[in-house]
């Protein structure tokens, strides 16, 4: 227990006098390192709002207005839409970044502080050709796996710029000894040759919406989340890390 208190006292102060951590080579990384970076940094946690199922909403074919007001529907087109909840508290959601190297080398350093692996094992991990936000947690993946949706439809990021970017695929990854199980989005870091996200951009939001097909009763059944991420601040020794 004061081992656990010590580690939250660090983990809320600034970053070490030497600069961020992350800007450390990840062989000089300790556990303080590794669980600030997993847990304290800017690929992890995003900012997450939860928000209510997506409630229909109604616009009016001859005044162009949007209102939750029902108005006959042979004047109403349906508007998917999401509101804010108010109602009782969910679980916490976490979604990491996954394909910045960051965040995957403090994965593999911590499993040698760990004596997981042998701490002479090459610290080093691959380029990976999308970008990949991942989601933890039993339920979320419960919902996300037996989704009514297409999660095409549903799942998209929102850039700074105002313009979205489609889902390419989603894959399941089974837990493992090592790794909890993990639900990972992927999307393109090019369109016709041209990059898709700005790295200096300030700020880009994962939406994320989905139901369960088969509810189970007195469980959460339904997702509906934004979570942001600011590619400006992601960045080590001054180099885009997305």
């Amino acid at each position: 227990m004061k081992l656990n208190l010590i580690l939250a006292a660090w983990l809320a102060l600034p970053a070490s006098f030497g600069g961020l951590v992350w800007d450390k080579p990840p062989t000089k990384w300790d556990v303080s390192d590794v669980y600030r970076i997993l847990e304290d940094s800017p690929w992890n946690p995003a900012e997450v709002k939860l928000e209510a199922k997506g409630a229909p909403r109604q616009e009016n074919s001859q005044t162009d207005m949007v209102t939750d007001s029902p108005i006959d529907s042979n004047e109403t087109t349906p508007v998917p839409s999401v509101q804010l909840s108010r109602g009782k508290v969910r679980p916490a959601i976490t979604v990491v970044w996954w394909s910045s190297k960051t965040i995957r080398l403090a994965e593999k350093r911590l499993l040698q502080l760990q004596n997981r692996t042998p701490s002479s094992e090459p610290l080093q991990v691959d380029d990976l050709p999308d970008y990949v936000l991942v989601i933890e947690g039993s339920e979320q993946i419960r919902i996300l796996h037996d989704a009514k949706e297409d999660l095409r439809d549903t799942v998209f990021l929102e850039l700074s710029d105002g313009g979205t970017l489609d889902l390419a695929s989603v894959k399941f990854v089974d837990g493992t000894e090592d790794q909890e199980p993990r639900v990972e989005f992927r999307f393109p870091r090019q369109i016709d040759g041209q990059p898709t996200i700005d790295p200096d951009s300030e700020r880009v939001i994962l939406h994320c919406r989905a139901s369960a097909k088969n509810p189970r009763p007195f469980q959460e059944n339904t997702l509906s989340f934004r979570a942001e991420f600011k590619p400006r601040s992601m960045r080590v020794r001054g180099v885009p890390d997305l």
